[in-house]
């Protein structure tokens, strides 16, 4: 542990020295021990501090003690001896830091009771926190009283269940369909993108647990994919070696998982995983393969086709006076030509120079995307690569929906809703079903009967459809058969909507066949 030192401290009114002991306490944060005259005082304070706050962490503590200790002098012993994972850890000192201690600094752990819970949660309504806050503060504060209870500050934990305010309803779930989904990943601009999104759209995996996703975990011959870890971004502070990003030995649920996977995806992801020479253990998806080779890739870029078409068109330079053609260097910094194929190979270029301009220096290229030397791609640099797809085409789709989209894909081709529970991870049922409601509220069958009731549409507008599409091949129909038989089949028009589904398969199979 660190040594306690003196902080020297002059009044820029009076001129006046002062020392201030500190000292470090469990968690490594650098306490006060109080600001003294003398800075021998001070320093024998802050030694004094620092031996009695190991005995207090190690549970010596007198009954006095612990009636006297506060929630501000209690929250080192909770962030020391209370397990659990770093994220969640930073959750709590962040609830800590923003609601509980301005509140309760110097409230009595031992003292706390109900009466003191519900005015607190008052305090935080009334200080404008909203329910979530609220519920996260409680959440927070219930786990530091249980703590105080195990180690024998209180015998009760009087926040346990009280009501903080009624939460919001739920975020609805947005899916989309395959066709929108190809057409997001037309706007990737790079191969590992779209066979990132792929991979989670077709299986249906958290983002931790993609990201995690290590060769080795995907059989390629049986297509069996075995998910088994999950990776978290958390801050220096709570990660145990100081990282950045804390990889568990399991999934949110705490239980290994697997799954069968297409066929199609399976040879997409070996021939990625061979183009890159990845190794067993190693991260099928590294952050490096998300990034460009150059700055530029988040900038629109002409394929190979589309340069080769622009170099073979030329114009008369304003400068010169000469024909020049397009997508030369020349033609960007000389002729001061800003089209597509100018501008992408001058980026390029001068990507280039740069490269090489530090390799005669002996240096390697700077790393544009990060520097903590972790291969894992950060939730928020995923998000700005979506974004970007996700205006082009005009919809409001997050990344974590694509999961979203997989179990609503499923349960409404057929696919019994335990395999679906089974597939997405979830420790019950009842999680799954939400996926069933949200099938349920884009039917139209319940709106098709109440406007049938109430005569605003006597037949629906599917049907009317079908029937459409039934009188436009009849009319083609009369063209190549026998009147009469023509005659008979107008008849079925006034079949029931049972039948329906039949000539819709019917009308599909003859349209294909019949001259334009």
């Amino acid at each position: 542990m660190k040594r306690p030192y003196v902080a020297k401290k002059t009044s820029r009114q009076t001129g006046q020295t002062r020392y201030t002991g500190m000292y470090y306490d469990a968690t490594g944060t650098p306490r006060s021990a109080g600001t003294y005259d003398a800075e021998a005082e001070a320093l024998a304070a802050a030694q004094r501090e620092q031996k009695r706050k190991p005995d207090a962490l190690g549970g010596r503590l007198s009954p006095a003690q612990k009636h006297a200790m506060t929630f501000d002098e209690f929250w080192p012993l909770f962030r020391r001896h209370h397990r659990v994972e770093p994220n969640t850890m930073q959750e709590y000192h962040s609830t800590w830091r923003n609601h509980i201690r301005p509140f309760l600094r110097s409230a009595h752990v031992s003292d706390f009771d109900a009466f003191d819970a519900i005015t607190y949660f008052t305090n935080l309504a009334e200080n404008g926190r909203s329910v979530t806050s609220r519920r996260s503060a409680r959440r927070t504060l219930s786990a530091m009283l249980g703590l105080s209870v195990t180690m024998g500050f209180r015998e009760d934990n009087p926040v346990r269940g009280l009501n903080v305010g009624k939460q919001a309803a739920n975020k609805t779930i947005k899916v989309i369909n395959e066709t929108v989904f190809w057409e997001l990943c037309k706007q990737l601009p790079l191969e590992t993108q779209r066979l990132f999104s792929e991979y989670i759209f077709s299986t249906g995996v958290r983002y931790c647990e993609a990201i995690s996703l290590e060769e080795g975990d995907l059989d390629y011959e049986t297509c069996m994919l075995t998910v088994c870890r999950s990776t978290v971004e958390v801050s220096r502070e709570f990660h145990p070696t100081g990282g950045r990003f804390y990889t568990r030995q399991y999934t949110k649920n705490g239980e290994h998982r697997r799954m069968k996977i297409g066929r199609p995806l399976a040879e997409k992801i070996r021939a990625h995983v061979q183009k890159h020479g990845m190794k067993k253990g190693d991260l099928v998806f590294p952050v490096r393969l998300f990034m460009p080779d150059t700055a530029w890739v988040n900038k629109p870029r002409c394929s190979e086709e589309e340069i080769e078409q622009a170099r073979k068109y030329t114009f008369i330079s304003p400068f010169t006076g000469r024909r020049v053609a397009h997508g030369r260097l020349s033609t960007y910094t000389r002729h001061k030509c800003r089209c597509a194929a100018c501008v992408q190979n001058y980026r390029d270029w001068r990507s280039a120079a740069r490269v090489r301009a530090m390799a005669r220096k002996g240096k390697v290229t700077r790393q544009r995307v990060r520097r903590d030397g972790n291969d894992h791609i950060a939730p928020s640099e995923w998000s700005k690569i979506w974004l970007a797809a996700r205006r082009v085409i005009g919809i409001d789709i997050t990344p974590y929906q694509l999961r979203h989209s997989h179990a609503s894909l499923l349960l409404a081709n057929g696919v019994p809703l335990p395999e679906v529970q089974a597939r997405l991870g979830h420790n019950d049922l009842t999680s799954t079903t939400r996926y069933v409601w949200a099938l349920s509220e884009e039917s139209d069958a319940a709106a098709n009967v109440i406007n049938q009731v109430l005569g605003y549409a006597p037949v629906p507008a599917r049907e009317q459809e079908t029937l459409a599409r039934l009188t436009t091949l009849l009319e083609r129909l009369e063209t190549v058969i026998d009147p009469t038989l023509a005659w008979h089949l107008t008849q079925e028009q006034t079949a029931s909507g049972q039948d329906l589904h039949v000539l819709r398969d019917t009308l599909s199979a003859m349209e294909s066949r019949l001259p334009r």
